[in-house]
Order: structure tokens, then C-alpha cells, then sequence
């Protein structure tokens, strides 16, 4: 560049993430991507200078697995993408992954993502699509192909749910296995055995909820499709397990296939959260499918960290009166939310090993790299500021929900300021956002 270039912003003095471990450097900005990074000192010419001192300088996080404005009928889940992308720029996330409604013909494919652009327009960070197929009975090939030049390479199906006809047959499931080593998609599987729970004959009675999707239900499916994909190849990409005992299973019998062939997502109210919360007066308030497990599953599942690769949250929360209205399990919305403070809740577990499950591994699993989950010069400036050693009390924050399933929780550690591809989103915890966000094809 020339010797007079200004750059549009720089943050300097922080500790900067880079290769799996920190340094003090400067980071600069121009035209929404990393033009610079350099050892800290001599500052650059530039427009605006943040002082980063004291703080962590992250890649912005992406979360792999939202639902903004979810329907179910009766029930429409409580955050439009303006409310959600806010509500994710104060966690740092700075782009994130819903799902096109799902499916059962290729025709239906234009109509669901069209229906999805629109309401995205009100996006403040950046945003992509996975695909999703009900009871699907058409053509595979020409579903992935449609998908793939839409920027869209993941398609998810559900093992479970027949009752509301999203169960996909295993004869389409393998056809989708197979056709992801060809193509290189990914296959999203929501793991639930579906005669299980279906023949679970529980009491519909919250304070036993977790038996009527028991966790043998998530084992029992996901040894079957591990066995798929050792037979065809291809990949596979499990969503929300809850089970430590799951993981424990893909290591012991599969884990040549772990980290090539098949990807593990968990989220975080699996670790801070257990079955016992169903036994309170509101229990309701925690419902989710699949349900919150055993203690004994939760330690297991914190054991096994090295193992997963991903942290989504699954976000698909509704209010307290929604929560509420029914006694009836099966008559609640399921779903809780989590974006805004899904990383403190899990650094504050697991500290800085954390952050490559927010980051490069999702960027990576969902070819988003090296656009998105690094920095390097090149990448978008999509950047987190976070103050490791500030308090936080959490609540309900910007989601148009009205709880938090960790209201009340201190936590340590705080997203001070989130950068999208070089514009401030939130800055020193005052929201300055505008509507720029963009659908980013995943090719």
C-alpha cells in the first residue's frame, strides 16, 4: 500500500487471537475486511484508533444452529432476526446459521428460501441458511444440487417427529450419507430414536419430560448413523447432543470417522442445565426437545469437550405466558434461548479452549473459512472485544423473550464491543448497529 494509505479503524494494545493462542498486536482495518496485523507499538495512519488494552481481541462468532421465527401454529417463537441478531451482536456472534422451513418435495425449495431472505432483511449481522427436509420423497441429487448453487451445502433432516410427518425414512437418509461424499455437503441430523419415544408410554407430566425422549433414544441413533457412514462414507453433522454417554460411544467404536466424517455439535444448556429443573414449579419454562439430562450425563458431556466440535445454541426461545399456558408437556412450545450469552456461559467453563468451537471450527465444518471464524489478513473484520474479567448478572438482555433459562446467573467475562466486517454493532455495550447484514453463500 502506499506509504500515505489511512486506514479506516484499528484496534491496538489488545491480546489478539491468532493460531490457537495470544499475542499483543494491532489489527487493521479497510474496505470491511483485515487489511494489517502487526506487532504492537508504532501506530499506523488511521481514521479512528480503539484502545484495546486489557482486552481479548476474538474472531467474531458464528452459531451454526438458530431458529428466528420459528412457527409452530398456535406458537411462533419470540425473535424476528432484528430482535435476534441483536440480542447476538451483544454475545459477539457475528454470524449465524437458521433453517429454511422444512421440506418434503424439491419444488417447495425456491418458496422456503425466498420466504427466509425477506424476513433476514432485518438482520443486523450476517446470516446464512441450512436447508431442511420433512418426510422427503423426492429426488435427492437434484434437491443438493438446488441447495449447493444457493450457497446452502447442509441439509438437515430429523430421525424423529413422525407425528408431525418431519421423520425422514432411513432409505433417504442413506441416499443424503452417500450424496454428501460425492458433493461434499453436510448432513444435519437431529438423532432421536423415533420408536422409542414413541413407545415411551410416559405420563404427560413435565417433572418426568426427559423419560419420554429418554437419552437412549439419542445413543441408540446415533450408533446407527455412525454405522451408516462407517458403511457409505460421507458426512455427517449431529446437532444438540446432550449425551455424554453419545460421545462415549462414538469414541470407543468410531473415532477414526470423528473430526473427518462426522462432526458433533452440543449447546449450552446441556452443561449448565439438568432434568432436575422439570421438578420446580416452573419447569415449563425449560422445556426443549431434546430435554435436558441427568447430572451424571452433564459430567460426562463436560468430560468429553475435546470431542465436540461446535457450540450452537438451538435458539428458539418463548415467553414466560407461552411457557406457561399448558400443563401439558406436549402441548408447550419447546425451545429456550441462548445467543446472547452462549460464549461467557461456556468460556466461563472451559476458558480460552473454548473459542475455536465459536470460530474457526464452525467457519471451517460450514465453509465459511477463510471468510469468516479467523483473523488473518484478508478475512472480514469481524471482531469481538472481550473484557475477561468484568461481571456479568444475567437476564433476559435484548431478546424479545421475557426470561433467560440462566436469569440470575454472574458470570465473568464480557463482550464489550462486536465488529461486523468493520462497523460497530455494539460498542462498549451500547448498541450502534445499522441493518447491514448480508447472506453469505457457503460455496
Amino acid at each position: 500500500m502506499k506509504k500515505d494509505f489511512i486506514y479506516n479503524m484499528s484496534l491496538v494494545n489488545g491480546s489478539v487471537y491468532r493460531n490457537g493462542d495470544f499475542s499483543l498486536e494491532d489489527i487493521y482495518i479497510s474496505d470491511q475486511k483485515i487489511s494489517k496485523i502487526v506487532p504492537s507499538g508504532k501506530i499506523l495512519p488511521c481514521k479512528k484508533i480503539v484502545d484495546c488494552s486489557n482486552k481479548l481481541i476474538l474472531p467474531g462468532f458464528i452459531d451454526p444452529h438458530v431458529h428466528i421465527n420459528l412457527d409452530l401454529g398456535e406458537f411462533k417463537s419470540s425473535d424476528n432476526y432484528e430482535s435476534a441478531s441483536k440480542a447476538a451482536a451483544f454475545g459477539g456472534i457475528t454470524t449465524f446459521i437458521d433453517f429454511l422451513e422444512p421440506i418434503n418435495t424439491v419444488k417447495e425449495f425456491d418458496e422456503k428460501l425466498q420466504k427466509k431472505h425477506k424476513e433476514a432483511e432485518l438482520s443486523f449481522i450476517d446470516y446464512s441458511f441450512h436447508t431442511t427436509v420433512g418426510n422427503f420423497k423426492d429426488d435427492v441429487e437434484k434437491l443438493v444440487s438446488k441447495s449447493l448453487k444457493s450457497g446452502i451445502p447442509s441439509i438437515k433432516l430429523f430421525t424423529t417427529y413422525s407425528e408431525s410427518n418431519r421423520r425422514c425414512s432411513y432409505e433417504k437418509i442413506r441416499e443424503f450419507i452417500k450424496n454428501s461424499g460425492l458433493t461434499g455437503s453436510l448432513i444435519l441430523v437431529h438423532a432421536e430414536n423415533d420408536e422409542i419415544i414413541v413407545n415411551s408410554k410416559v405420563e404427560d407430566n413435565t417433572a418426568v419430560y426427559e423419560n419420554s425422549r429418554p437419552k437412549e433414544a439419542e445413543i441408540e441413533e446415533i450408533e446407527k448413523l455412525a454405522q451408516m457412514v462407517a458403511e457409505i462414507k460421507g458426512r455427517i453433522y449431529i446437532v444438540h447432543v446432550t449425551c455424554g454417554s453419545s460421545l462415549d460411544l462414538l469414541k470407543e467404536k468410531y473415532s477414526e470417522l470423528l473430526q473427518h466424517n462426522i462432526f458433533i455439535e452440543s449447546c449450552p444448556q446441556y452443561f449448565y442445565l439438568n432434568k432436575e429443573v422439570y421438578k420446580t414449579e416452573d419447569g415449563n419454562l425449560f422445556l426443549l426437545a431434546p430435554p435436558l439430562r441427568s447430572k451424571e450425563e452433564q459430567e460426562k458431556l463436560k468430560k468429553n469437550i475435546v470431542t465436540i466440535n461446535t457450540i450452537g445454541t438451538d435458539h428458539a426461545p418463548f415467553t414466560k405466558e407461552e411457557k406457561l399456558r399448558y400443563t401439558k408437556p406436549s402441548q408447550v412450545p419447546k425451545g429456550l434461548g441462548s445467543l446472547e450469552y452462549s460464549f461467557t456461559l461456556m468460556y466461563n467453563l472451559f476458558g480460552e479452549s473454548i473459542i475455536p468451537k465459536y470460530t474457526i471450527n464452525p467457519a471451517l465444518i460450514h465453509n465459511l473459512f477463510p471468510r469468516k471464524g479467523i483473523i488473518q489478513e484478508g478475512s472480514d473484520a469481524d471482531l469481538v472485544i472481550f473484557d475477561p474479567e468484568r461481571e456479568l448478572i444475567i437476564d433476559s438482555g435484548h431478546s424479545k423473550c421475557d426470561y433467560s433459562p440462566y436469569d440470575d446467573l454472574k458470570i465473568i467475562g464480557v463482550v464489550e464491543s462486536t465488529i461486523l466486517r468493520g462497523n460497530f454493532i455494539v460498542e462498549e455495550r451500547k448498541f450502534v448497529g445499522s441493518k447491514l447484514g448480508q447472506y453469505i453463500k457457503r460455496y
